[in-house]
């Protein structure tokens, strides 16, 4: 294995973890911190079987994971209102939306797939990753995380059928 710098290793770790947590997410600049340290602290341990960039998919994907149990136990011992968060999420007119608008409320949307589902679809669509390197990443078998691909595509179809900004572009386009 090469060496990596600290700057490298923290570009891989901020480049993969955008794609499994939204940017502008209140977590995501501490999801990304934890998920250096975990990179850094864990790296003597990576033995080469796989490219460093899917090594850090894993690192990033249970820190993601673990925060969000520890999250959904903190709601539920406080009873916190996170709804109100949610219910800043109004969708614009669809005549005020461009397609960066439009492609920011796709982003709004995958940002509420469960966890499980947005990083499988991210993770094989965006990025392309094979389905056994997905289950690798996820440490899943291969047969879960092609059900978990279909259910989340499902997910994200619903999400954008019931959008009514989306739903009326599509209703245009096709």
């Amino acid at each position: 294995m090469h060496p990596v710098s600290d700057r490298e290793l923290f570009e891989l770790v901020y480049r993969r973890m955008r794609n499994l947590v939204l940017p502008n997410a209140p977590d995501f600049e501490d999801l990304v911190q934890a998920a250096a340290a975990e990179a850094w602290r864990s790296l003597p341990t990576f033995q080469g079987k796989s490219e460093l960039g899917t090594w850090i998919y894993t690192v990033c994907y249970r820190v993601v994971s673990n925060h969000r149990r520890w999250w959904r136990r903190y709601q539920l011992r406080f009873s916190l209102g996170v709804d109100e968060l949610v219910a800043s999420e109004r969708a614009l007119p669809p005549e005020l939306l461009d397609e960066r608008a439009r492609v920011e409320r796709v982003r709004l949307l995958v940002g509420r797939m469960s966890d499980k589902y947005r990083a499988v679809v991210m993770l094989h669509d965006l990025e392309g990753f094979t389905v056994s390197e997905i289950a690798g990443i996820v440490r899943a078998n291969e047969l879960t995380v092609r059900s978990r691909l279909r259910d989340g595509r499902k997910q994200l179809r619903r999400l954008v059928e019931l959008d009514p900004t989306l739903a009326l572009g599509e209703a245009t386009s096709g």
